[in-house]
Formats: C-alpha cells, sequence, structure tokens
C-alpha cells in the first residue's frame, strides 16, 4: 500500500506495531515455506529470490519487505491504540504520538490473532498447548502430539512433526484439497489462468467464501489426509470438546477424507475443461491425490485418552482472527470492507476478490485504494 501511495505522490506514513514483517517472524515455524511459488507473491516481486516456480522461506519474504521499505516512510514499534473519525478526517492515538489523516488504511492484519475452541481451557495443565503462531519445531515436542485442523497449516506442521520423528495424531475438519501439480503445471497457473486468482467476490459461491481456504504445501508436493496417513499420523475426526477425561471427537473421519478428494477432483475436472487435453500432458502419477475410498467408511473413535496415548502437546491449528479492535465498532463490516468514509482496507480474505489475502491479489487491492484516495484528492483541489 505505501508503494502504490509513493508511486501518485500522495504523503503518508505507515505504522507498524512491531517490526516490518512481524508476524512472519513470530507466528511461522523453522521449516515453513511459502504456499505461492515466487511468480505468485507480487507485494515482495523482484525482490524475493528465486526462479518463478520456486516456494520462498518466510526469511527470505522478510528480507524482501525490509528491502522494499527502505524507500518508504515506515515507523516501526508504533502500536495505533485508538481511532476515530473526527470531522471528515480520522484522529488516532499511538504509543508514540497522536495526529490527524484525511485517510485510514487498514492494514493491521485479518488473519493474525490466534484462535483456539472454547474447551482449550478446560484441558489438563500439564498438557502443553501451542497454537500454530508458536509452533517452531518438532524438537520442542517431546512425546506424542496431537494437531487439531485440517486445513493447510494443521496439515503442513503435521508432517514437519513427522518428519522431525514424532509421533502424530491428527485431528481433521471440513477442508478441500488443491493437488500441488496437475498436467505439469502448479495448481496456481491453471487458477490463474482460468480467472480463477481474480474471481471477484461477488461472482463466488457463498460457500466459498465462508469455508478455510484448500490444502496445499509449499514443498511443490500435493499434501493429503492420505498421505500423512501413509506417513504414519494417526487420523481422526474432529475435535468436540472435553469431557473431564478425554477429548471427544466426531464422526466425520471419512467424510473429511472424501470431501478432500472430491474439491480435488472438481479442480481437476474445471481445469481439464478449460484446457486442451491434445495439447497438455497426461495426468502424472500422483499417489498423494488419489482418492482414498477405504477410509470414507470410516467414522473414528467417539473420543481419545490424551494420557494414554502419549500425547503431552496439543498443536491448535484452528485459524487466526483480525487485528482491528483499535477501531471503532462497526468501521468494517464481516468481510472487512470499510464502512466509514475516509476508511479503506486491504488484506481481508474475499475483500474485493478471491485472492485479496495474498501476496499476489492484495497488490491489485492496493492499486484500488490508492486510485481512490488520489480521486478524492482530485476532487478537493477542483
Amino acid at each position: 500500500m505505501s508503494a502504490r501511495l509513493a508511486q501518485t505522490g500522495r504523503s503518508h506514513v505507515v505504522l507498524e506495531r512491531g517490526r516490518i514483517a512481524s508476524t512472519w517472524r513470530t507466528q511461522r515455524w523453522d521449516s515453513f515455506r511459502l504456499n505461492t511459488p515466487r511468480w505468485m507473491n507480487r507485494v515482495a516481486g523482484e525482490l524475493l529470490p528465486g526462479a518463478p516456480g520456486s516456494f520462498g522461506t518466510a526469511d527470505a519474504l522478510i528480507a524482501g519487505l525490509e528491502r522494499l521499505a527502505e524507500a518508504l516512510p515506515v515507523y516501526e514499534r508504533v502500536e495505533v491504540l485508538r481511532a476515530r473519525p473526527d470531522g471528515g478526517a480520522w484522529e488516532l492515538e499511538t504509543t508514540g504520538w497522536s495526529f490527524i489523516a484525511d485517510d485510514l488504511v487498514v492494514a493491521s492484519g485479518f488473519q493474525n490473532v490466534p484462535r483456539k475452541p472454547s474447551f482449550a481451557d478446560d484441558l489438563p495443565a500439564e498438557l502443553t498447548q501451542l497454537h500454530v503462531a508458536d509452533y517452531r519445531r518438532p524438537d520442542d515436542v517431546q512425546g506424542a502430539a496431537l494437531v487439531v485442523g485440517g486445513g493447510q497449516s494443521g496439515l503442513q506442521v503435521a508432517e514437519d512433526l513427522l518428519l522431525g520423528g514424532r509421533r502424530v495424531f491428527l485431528a481433521t475438519s471440513r477442508v478441500g484439497r488443491l493437488p500441488r501439480r496437475y498436467r505439469g503445471r502448479d495448481a496456481f497457473e491453471w487458477l490463474r489462468d482460468g480467472g480463477q486468482l481474480d474471481l471477484p467476490t461477488e461472482q463466488a459461491d457463498p460457500t466459498m467464501i465462508g469455508g478455510a481456504p484448500p490444502q496445499i504445501s509449499g514443498d511443490g508436493q500435493t499434501l493429503s489426509y492420505q498421505r500423512l496417513a501413509k506417513d504414519g499420523a494417526t487420523l481422526l475426526g474432529r475435535a468436540t470438546g472435553w469431557d473431564g477425561r478425554r477429548l471427544t471427537l466426531a464422526s466425520d473421519l471419512g467424510s473429511n477424507v472424501w470431501y478432500a478428494d472430491e474439491v480435488s477432483a472438481m479442480f481437476r475436472e474445471m481445469w481439464d475443461r478449460r484446457g486442451d487435453r491434445r495439447l497438455a500432458p497426461a495426468p502424472e502419477a500422483d499417489p498423494a491425490d488419489e482418492p482414498a475410498r477405504h477410509l470414507y467408511g470410516l467414522e473414528g473413535p467417539s473420543s481419545i485418552d490424551l494420557a494414554a496415548n502419549g500425547i503431552s502437546t496439543i498443536v491448535w491449528a484452528t485459524g487466526f482472527g483480525p487485528s482491528i479492535d483499535w477501531l471503532p465498532a462497526g468501521a468494517l463490516d464481516d468481510r472487512g470492507r470499510p464502512q466509514l468514509p475516509g476508511l479503506h482496507a486491504i488484506g481481508a480474505p474475499w475483500l474485493t476478490h478471491r485472492t485479496s489475502a495474498s501476496l499476489y491479489g492484495m497488490a491489485s487491492d492496493a492499486d484500488r485504494v490508492a486510485s481512490a484516495i488520489a480521486a478524492v484528492d482530485l476532487r478537493i483541489a477542483a
């Protein structure tokens, strides 16, 4: 956003409560890689090293964002405590100073406040509980681990723990899956060429908007429930609560595996309809993406005794919320869209289109906001 405003010549400042790329520094595990290939990360752009199809590390992205910020008016360790509209402008109170701004852009993060289920507080004190924002490496986990959540982070952390030699239990959930590659191309190439990366929110299925992003890896290989089970993970149904002795589970294990397989098949069929099969390579063998029909009939246990299974650590891969408590109530709607004059937002999922929350799509949203602010300036000047 700052780079786009600088290009238009608009005077502005960026207030960062921590350091540049703060959540990339503090909420990622050691082996983390971006799910999106380098060509998709338009925010860092050429400042992110590597081949177009490679997957960058968090450290590489941090370095790229630091270089991007070198020529921009970024003030680190200045937290906005409160913002309120004041006579057509915005008054901001911060840990450093207070000032008035004609326009205010909310870029404080819509997926960086860790969320846990309410029953997490009922679990035994001797059990170590980590959110994926706190998890760093397998060596920090003693004994077996239970990963709760079937989204991207849950599967990637479960894989990291397995590679680190830990016994892993995975409480699944209803999340679709993207095959990493198909007919010689990355999934995001198919989505880009089919217009899906820029799909306007108004044209999307409401269930797509409200659902979790599909499972996908950052290593160039398909990541799936069946792949983790083959590598040694014990799959369970969705975690639903704590009964005083055991973690209770839904009987949806098989249906969760089936749903992930169905979504993957839907993507492949869609890409086949839009491509020319005579010109495209034949589908490659991908065991991790083969339908796991032998698992569809499984309900899974109704509960699990954590102590009896040697589980000492739970990793909650249960999502993040927005960091917008410094705004007045009602300033943004439930999709992050501004509701007050002079207020703008960037980075919210499905804000304007499918990839509004990614390093690919937020670049076009920044262009949109910069143009809107410039248009206001022109009207005032006229």
